[in-house]
Protein backbone atom coordinates (compact mmCIF):
# COMPACT_ATOMS: atom_id res chain seq x y z
CA UNK A 1 0.00 0.00 0.00
CA UNK A 2 1.14 3.66 -0.81
CA UNK A 3 2.53 5.36 1.77
CA UNK A 4 1.02 8.69 0.68
CA UNK A 5 -2.43 6.52 0.56
CA UNK A 6 -1.91 5.51 4.67
CA UNK A 7 -0.69 8.75 5.39
CA UNK A 8 -4.02 10.05 4.59
CA UNK A 9 -5.91 7.34 6.15
CA UNK A 10 -4.03 7.96 9.21
CA UNK A 11 -5.62 11.16 9.64
CA UNK A 12 -7.33 11.14 13.52
CA UNK A 13 -11.17 11.82 11.55
CA UNK A 14 -10.75 8.97 9.14
CA UNK A 15 -9.50 6.33 11.81
CA UNK A 16 -12.04 7.13 14.10
CA UNK A 17 -15.12 6.34 11.65
CA UNK A 18 -12.57 3.03 11.26
CA UNK A 19 -12.67 2.52 14.95
CA UNK A 20 -16.08 2.97 14.51
CA UNK A 21 -17.41 0.84 11.65
CA UNK A 22 -14.93 -1.77 13.57
CA UNK A 23 -16.91 -2.07 16.83
CA UNK A 24 -20.26 -2.20 14.98
CA UNK A 25 -18.84 -4.73 12.17
CA UNK A 26 -17.17 -7.42 14.31
CA UNK A 27 -19.95 -7.13 16.93
CA UNK A 28 -17.50 -6.40 19.77
CA UNK A 29 -20.21 -5.49 21.42
CA UNK A 30 -23.87 -6.24 22.41
CA UNK A 31 -26.63 -4.01 20.63
CA UNK A 32 -27.77 -2.45 23.32
CA UNK A 33 -25.06 0.26 23.94
CA UNK A 34 -24.71 3.94 22.65
CA UNK A 35 -22.36 5.62 22.25
CA UNK A 36 -20.64 8.75 24.52
CA UNK A 37 -18.57 11.34 22.65
CA UNK A 38 -18.29 13.73 26.01
CA UNK A 39 -15.19 12.88 27.73
CA UNK A 40 -16.32 14.45 30.60
CA UNK A 41 -19.62 11.88 31.01
CA UNK A 42 -16.76 9.03 31.57
CA UNK A 43 -15.26 8.15 34.81
CA UNK A 44 -12.33 9.44 35.62
CA UNK A 45 -9.73 6.58 35.10
CA UNK A 46 -11.62 6.91 31.51
CA UNK A 47 -10.57 10.16 30.97
CA UNK A 48 -7.24 9.63 31.94
CA UNK A 49 -7.04 7.06 29.37
CA UNK A 50 -8.38 9.45 26.47
CA UNK A 51 -6.13 12.04 27.67
CA UNK A 52 -2.74 9.96 27.24
CA UNK A 53 -4.24 8.39 24.21
CA UNK A 54 -4.72 11.61 22.79
CA UNK A 55 -1.42 12.73 23.72
CA UNK A 56 0.17 9.91 22.03
CA UNK A 57 -2.03 10.37 18.52
CA UNK A 58 -4.10 7.59 19.54
CA UNK A 59 -8.36 8.01 18.68
CA UNK A 60 -10.91 6.82 20.84
CA UNK A 61 -14.35 5.44 21.10
CA UNK A 62 -16.37 4.53 24.24
CA UNK A 63 -19.94 2.78 24.40
CA UNK A 64 -22.04 2.01 27.25
CA UNK A 65 -25.31 0.67 28.27
CA UNK A 66 -26.82 0.30 31.61
CA UNK A 67 -24.14 -1.89 33.65
CA UNK A 68 -20.97 -1.34 31.83
CA UNK A 69 -18.91 1.45 29.83
CA UNK A 70 -16.54 0.61 26.80
CA UNK A 71 -13.54 2.65 25.43
CA UNK A 72 -11.08 1.57 22.76
CA UNK A 73 -8.28 2.98 21.73
CA UNK A 74 -6.68 3.08 18.47
CA UNK A 75 -4.21 4.09 15.76
CA UNK A 76 -3.02 2.66 12.52
CA UNK A 77 -0.04 0.52 11.58
CA UNK A 78 1.66 2.23 8.82
CA UNK A 79 4.12 -1.14 8.97
CA UNK A 80 1.59 -3.56 8.98
CA UNK A 81 -0.80 -1.82 6.62
CA UNK A 82 1.96 -1.67 4.35
CA UNK A 83 2.57 -5.52 4.65
CA UNK A 84 -0.97 -6.31 4.57
CA UNK A 85 -2.32 -3.72 1.63
CA UNK A 86 -4.41 -2.75 3.74
CA UNK A 87 -5.28 -0.90 7.04
CA UNK A 88 -4.57 -2.48 10.14
CA UNK A 89 -5.57 -0.81 13.35
CA UNK A 90 -3.97 -1.47 16.65
CA UNK A 91 -6.77 -1.27 19.26
CA UNK A 92 -7.06 -1.68 22.77
CA UNK A 93 -10.39 -2.32 24.29
CA UNK A 94 -10.90 -0.89 28.10
CA UNK A 95 -13.35 -1.70 31.14
CA UNK A 96 -14.87 1.21 33.25
CA UNK A 97 -12.12 1.31 35.90
CA UNK A 98 -9.98 1.76 33.20
CA UNK A 99 -8.26 -2.22 33.31
CA UNK A 100 -7.07 -2.97 30.15
CA UNK A 101 -9.17 -5.90 28.63
CA UNK A 102 -7.99 -7.21 25.12
CA UNK A 103 -5.44 -5.84 22.98
CA UNK A 104 -4.90 -6.63 19.19
CA UNK A 105 -4.78 -5.75 15.53
CA UNK A 106 -7.36 -5.61 13.11
CA UNK A 107 -8.28 -5.07 9.38
CA UNK A 108 -11.05 -5.53 6.70
CA UNK A 109 -10.89 -7.27 4.28
CA UNK A 110 -12.31 -5.66 0.96
CA UNK A 111 -15.97 -6.63 1.63
CA UNK A 112 -15.62 -4.64 4.91
CA UNK A 113 -15.48 -7.95 6.73
CA UNK A 114 -13.57 -7.30 10.22
CA UNK A 115 -10.75 -9.79 10.59
CA UNK A 116 -8.10 -10.21 13.67
CA UNK A 117 -4.91 -10.47 12.33
CA UNK A 118 -2.41 -13.22 13.59
CA UNK A 119 0.30 -11.39 15.21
Amino acid sequence: METRRLRTIQQPSHIERLLEALVSRANLLPKDYYQIRDPSALPPQLQTLITKATQEGRVWRCWANSYETCLFTCEMSLARSRERGSPVLLVNRYGESGELQDAGSWMSDPEGKWQRCAD
